[in-house]
């Protein structure tokens, strides 16, 4: 069941920018800290596991991992959000956002056991990915019941191309944001990498919670 703002969507607008923001400092983690997997484009999982079934040297463990924790993350969202949409109406699109938040802090606390050498294989490691791409999962679900069009949040390749239709300023503008927002999130996460893997998912958790609490009041259409 599509769902679509009442009211206010330019405030939707910097909400989905945010949260793609989040999204870059998410995939700086799985990337970077968690050995060349990502826990929300599974475009990338798709091609690593393909990659990986003729390349030995290309781990495909945790693309694998990631993919079904994604997809279940995305299902479990689905029936979540249609029982909150018949029970909060209007503020189903704030819970949803604020819980994928609090998903994301459970993966930084649960980061904080990661051995320095994050890429091992280890019980730790797996339980970072399954988390956030649980979170990722349900994200996408969201992003499609509130028919973001050109700002999915997880990726921007709609939005690069977009940017060169000759559209009208404001929509110029939106997608050069979400495009800038995924950049700046990607520098974000990688810097804070040199903290700790911790670090910059509690910094994603907090950004994700305040768009939540940022989110427009909603209804479900039709």
């Amino acid at each position: 069941m599509p769902f679509t703002t009442a009211r206010r969507p330019d405030r939707l607008t910097v909400v989905l920018i945010l949260l793609t923001g989040v999204t870059g400092v998410v995939e700086a983690v799985s990337y970077l800290g968690l050995d060349r997997l990502f826990t929300a484009v599974m475009t990338g999982n798709i091609l690593f596991v393909g990659f990986g079934l003729v390349d030995d040297a290309i781990p495909i463990a945790g693309s694998a991992v990631a993919l079904v924790a994604f997809s279940v993350g995305a299902l479990a969202s689905h029936r979540v959000n249609g029982a909150l949409a018949r029970r909060h109406p209007d503020r189903w699109l704030t819970y949803a956002v604020c819980g994928e938040g609090v998903l994301i802090m459970v993966a930084a606390l649960i980061a904080l056991g990661l051995p320095s050498n994050a890429t091992q294989h280890t019980p730790h490691r797996y339980a970072v990915i399954v988390v956030l791409a649980l979170a990722m999962g349900s994200r996408n679900t969201t992003v499609l019941l509130v028919a973001a069009r050109d700002l999915p949040t997880t990726v921007v390749t709609r939005a690069l191309a977009g940017l060169f239709m000759l559209p009208s300023p404001a929509t110029a503008g939106r997608r050069f944001a979400t495009v800038a927002a995924m950049f700046a999130g990607a520098l974000i996460g990688a810097l804070l990498l040199a903290v700790h893997p911790a670090a910059a998912l509690a910094v994603a958790s907090a950004v994700e919670i305040l768009a939540g609490a940022l989110c427009p009041r909603t209804e479900p259409q039709g």
